[in-house]
């Protein structure tokens, strides 16, 4: 009787999976390879972004979630990932942007001091202010330049901070020191000479 339900743990896990794309993988049984979701390399953007990694997002074994895409000058650098960047996300499931809000904040909040977090308050919330509802189609792209952070959803931009500190802060998501999910982390950042061809 007690297999037909969840425990308080794993609750709380799949209500952070529906508010951030980032979470969405906290219940990965196996990840695996998307099947060519994202583009392979993002070419406005100096210098351009090659994709490194692909991964497909599924929670539980048979929910399929999402993919995600991770995008560097150098994908033979993995796992530094300091300076310019794209985090992808393509969508199989409807999210509310104030989830989006919300989440970003509190793993922010998990992976930052309090000072740092401080730091970085404002630029966050206007940032994630751009944040719109996402359907199964849509995507969004989180890109680190030499000019900041940028929000596109579907191609279009939404957000843009000029903040460095934000920039190289708000990846603390997805590859902080505690991140939603450590196999995901790991599997995005793993060195390209680990990966199948």
């Amino acid at each position: 009787m007690q297999a037909c339900f969840i425990s308080i743990e794993q609750e709380s896990k799949l209500m952070m999976l529906k508010l951030f794309p980032m979470i969405m993988a906290i219940l990965f049984s196996s990840v695996t390879s998307a099947n060519n979701s994202f583009p392979d390399s993002v070419v406005d953007t100096s210098p351009s972004l090659q994709k490194c990694h692909e991964t497909a997002i599924s929670v539980m074994a048979f929910i399929d979630v999402a993919d995600a895409a991770i995008y560097r000058p150098d994908c033979s650098k993995l796992p530094e990932i300091r300076g310019e960047k794209q985090l992808s996300f393509l969508y199989h499931r409807s999210i509310k942007s104030s989830d989006f809000i919300e989440a970003s904040e509190t793993l922010l909040k998990r992976n930052l001091t309090a000072a740092e977090y401080r730091n970085i308050e404002t630029e966050l919330q206007q940032f994630n202010a751009a944040y719109e509802d996402v359907n199964a189609g849509d995507s969004y792209d989180i890109r680190q330049t030499q000019d900041g952070l940028y929000l596109f959803k579907n191609g279009r931009q939404l957000a843009h901070s000029p903040s460095s500190t934000l920039a190289e802060s708000y990846y603390q998501i997805w590859f902080g020191a505690d991140p939603f999910d450590t196999d995901l982390k790991e599997d995005l950042l793993a060195p390209i000479s680990n990966q199948p061809n």
